[in-house]
């Protein structure tokens, strides 16, 4: 594997970014943020575990050269409101770098023999699990914590408690597979954006995407007349989140992100025209789209 030393090249193209020195995510070790690092960046980077998104995105503005690896979505429980908010707030000064997926499979996992009386997760796995934990733990208390790995420190700390985790981290915490949550065939994906510094500047073949911040006018009709633009051009929509600006009642910005880069003759026109119905405020840049791992 090639070494992990920090590009010093002012560009971010989609092969430097394995070079990279420190890579942050939301730890401890065992959560799945860390299993998609391991993944993508392999364990001769030095991965940097966070204890909160905020954490993340303080390690991340305060080195220049790293990189940090954020849960953005996940097809059952939703949008992650942290890193969009984290993102918008942070003005400008990062960029997506690259999009990922993790095929996600929970396992509940605990101490053989123990009535569970609690069950830990993070919030995206409990919404996931929500009707299986019903069905099979009625009168069992429900505990969110900001991890899974969390969740499986405080099921090993418990004997009558567990927790809804990655599968691998049951060795890890010295506890055991208890049963699987989630059928094989229903599917359960969490789609990571990949922060950094500077913008991608070289796409080649790889499917992209482009992500912005858009503020619109406060009048009837102001989102179809800014959507318009993109229909006619036919730019695909993939993600549109509405956000509260703090500090100012009834306020919102959209985060947008779109398929295409802002480099095809689409997209650019279809921006231009959107730009004329709201105030594009911040752009997180094109990147590519990379593929989807295992858990």
């Amino acid at each position: 594997m090639q070494d992990c030393a920090c590009s010093r090249s002012e560009s971010v193209d989609y092969i430097p970014v394995m070079l990279r020195k420190s890579v942050a995510y939301l730890g401890p070790e065992g959560t799945f943020s860390h299993i998609l690092s391991l993944r993508r960046f392999g364990k001769n980077c030095d991965l940097v575990p966070c204890a909160s998104m905020d954490a993340i995105f303080d390690f991340l503005l305060s080195h220049p050269k790293a990189l940090a690896i954020v849960p953005v979505e996940n097809s059952s429980g939703g949008t992650i409101y942290d890193t969009v908010d984290l993102l918008i707030n942070q003005g400008g000064e990062l960029h997506i770098q690259e999009e990922l997926a993790l095929d996600v499979r929970p396992a509940l996992i605990g101490h053989k023999k123990q009535a569970i009386k609690i069950i830990y997760s993070h919030f995206a796995q409990l919404q996931h699990c929500r009707n299986w934990v019903r069905d099979n733990y009625p009168d069992a208390e429900i505990r969110k914590v900001s991890s899974t790995a969390i969740a499986a420190q405080e099921a090993a700390r418990h004997k009558n408690s567990a927790a809804i985790s990655a599968p691998g981290t049951a060795q890890l915490y010295k506890l055991d597979i208890l049963k699987f949550p989630i059928l094989p065939e229903i599917r359960n994906v969490t789609h990571f954006f990949v922060l950094g510094h500077k913008p991608v500047l070289k796409l080649g073949k790889k499917s992209a995407k482009t992500a912005f911040v858009a503020a619109l006018k406060n009048r009837c009709g102001s989102l179809h007349s800014f959507l318009g633009p993109f229909a006619r051009h036919k730019v695909n929509l993939k993600r549109i989140v509405s956000r509260p600006v703090p500090g100012h009642p009834e306020t919102y910005v959209f985060f947008i992100e779109i398929e295409g880069a802002q480099q095809q003759a689409s997209v650019g026109r279809a921006l231009r025209g959107a730009q004329k119905y709201a105030d594009i405020q911040q752009f997180f840049g094109s990147y590519p789209v990379g593929k989807k791992y295992p858990s």
